[in-house]
């Protein structure tokens, strides 16, 4: 169990090694990429309104300078026509020179006020217009209308605004041809300034709507010519009502996300707005003509504004999830790599807590911190292992010494009790030698009377014989208790 937790731990060191690094650089990852992604989005947002301004800008510059020539071409015409009212006959080849020098102009039309050419009827107009099947065929109607020209637009509009104007388009479906067409109008006047007629070019709408509509900024993105009256006169969308609809919904409702658009549209400033619209998120850029009055305006999905950033966005998360992958990879190689001596002395820990230190450890020739560690724990071991020989030779002979002692005790306490024994022995023998001479003593003085002197003699030998015996036992005794006071001592 304790090896398991031994290798838990040089595991776990590794974890969190790897962990530590992995979790800073991810840290410095995610706030690096934040930054990054924050002003790439600035970027790309800055880009794209750029963009689609310079889109709106050169197409609006195109569009105008085409406008331009024709309000150039139709003002010196109206000049022309104004100093030369007297003189109805020439109308037509003047219509006729106007489409020859300017082949942006589809007709002319010189519609005058009813009775001002009595010779020529009521109602006198010259209307010249190109050949549907061949553009360089100038043809030339007087009078061609089926219906009063009074009633239409290109005529009653500039003279009841009292000045040169643009007209929304609107479809002509006269010379058995149906073609949508915009006209300038411009109002004539006499001598004494009275309103006399009215001098209308007409363009065709094809070329402006081919041209608007090629506005593709982005994949999705498309164009749309909002009128002065505010609905659309130009939109890819067949179902062209619904998307006026649209902008008629949200120029009459303030809470509207494309309010403002419309508000800025139809009053002819430029900019750029949020909107919803079709269930997406759009941005639509407007810019007026102003020539025209009208406004054209390119509406772009916010997924092809952003793509080029939310591309960026995956590419860098699986990128940056890889890199951080093959780091921790990395790094759980190195830390598993570099610690491996580390596992080493773990197990020759263990193995010299089971008492194996018979056999030191490699010598390491890293000379780094961890090749120090190893190599001095191996000095280590050396040394442990030297003095626990060193106390093993000193235990065995402390061991033997113990046992010499051990001998000696066992001998000294034999001899003590020999000794003992002669003691007690001699002490006996004193004892009998003393009762001896008691009784010798007690039978001279019962006998004394009666003892002759052999007798007394004898008696008194035998207690001289006893009395040496003591004297020796005594001398002996007290020979002995010298030599074991010396022995203790």
């Amino acid at each position: 169990m304790k090896r398991v937790t031994e290798k838990q731990s040089r595991h776990s060191l590794t974890t969190q090694v790897v962990l530590w690094v992995v979790g800073f650089v991810s840290v410095l990852f995610v706030t690096a990429l934040f930054i990054m992604f924050h002003h790439a989005r600035q970027s790309i947002y800055q880009e794209a309104m750029e963009k689609a301004r310079q889109t709106l800008r050169t197409t609006e510059l195109r569009i105008d300078n085409t406008l331009n020539e024709v309000e150039t071409a139709t003002r010196s015409l109206h000049w022309t026509i104004e100093k030369r009212l007297n003189r109805p006959e020439i109308m037509d080849s003047l219509c006729r020179q106007l489409l020859k020098e300017n082949p942006h102009i589809q007709g002319c039309a010189i519609a005058f006020e009813p009775g001002v050419y009595p010779q020529y009827g009521t109602y006198h107009e010259v209307y010249a217009y190109r050949n549907h099947t061949d553009s360089t065929k100038i043809e030339v109607a007087i009078n061609g209308w089926q219906l009063p020209y009074t009633r239409e637009k290109w005529y009653f509009i500039p003279l009841h605004h009292e000045k040169p104007i643009w007209i929304d388009p609107y479809v002509d479906v006269e010379h058995g041809e149906t073609s949508i067409i915009t006209s300038y109008g411009m109002p004539l006047h006499n001598k004494d300034g009275e309103l006399v007629g009215v001098l209308s070019a007409q363009i065709s709408m094809k070329w402006f709507a081919d041209l608007v509509l090629s506005l593709r900024p982005f994949p999705h993105s498309h164009a749309t010519v909002m009128g002065t009256d505010g609905h659309l006169i130009i939109h890819p969308d067949s179902t062209l009502e619904a998307h006026e609809a649209f902008f008629t919904e949200a120029y009459n409702d303030p809470t509207s996300d494309g309010h403002l658009a419309a508000i800025s549209m139809k009053t002819g400033h430029s900019g750029h707005s949020e909107m919803h619209m079709d269930g997406k998120q759009n941005f639509i850029f407007y810019h007026p003509f102003e020539n025209a009055g009208w406004s054209v305006a390119i509406v772009c999905l916010e997924s092809d504004i952003f793509s080029s950033y939310y591309s960026l966005q995956r590419y860098t998360l699986v990128i940056s999830l890889g890199g951080l992958l093959l780091l921790a990879l990395f790094c759980l190689f190195i830390s598993h790599r570099q610690l491996r001596p580390l596992q080493r002395l773990v197990d020759e820990a263990h193995r010299m807590a089971e008492g194996g230190l018979d056999e030191p450890m490699k010598e390491s020739r890293r000379t780094d911190e961890v090749g120090y560690v190893q190599n001095t724990f191996r000095q280590m071991q050396q040394s442990i292992g030297q003095q626990i020989a060193d106390i093993t030779h000193l235990t065995d002979v402390l061991r033997q010494r113990n046992q010499d002692l051990k001998l000696a005790y066992e001998q000294a306490r034999e001899a003590d009790r020999m000794k003992d024994a002669v003691i007690l022995n001699m002490s006996d023998r004193m004892e009998q030698t003393v009762k001896a001479i008691h009784a010798t003593v007690d039978d001279f003085r019962q006998r004394v009377a009666d003892m002759d002197a052999d007798e007394c003699r004898q008696m008194a030998d035998k207690i001289q014989t006893h009395t040496e015996t003591t004297t020796e036992l005594l001398g002996n005794l007290l020979d002995i208790a010298d030599r074991k006071g010396d022995e203790r001592l």
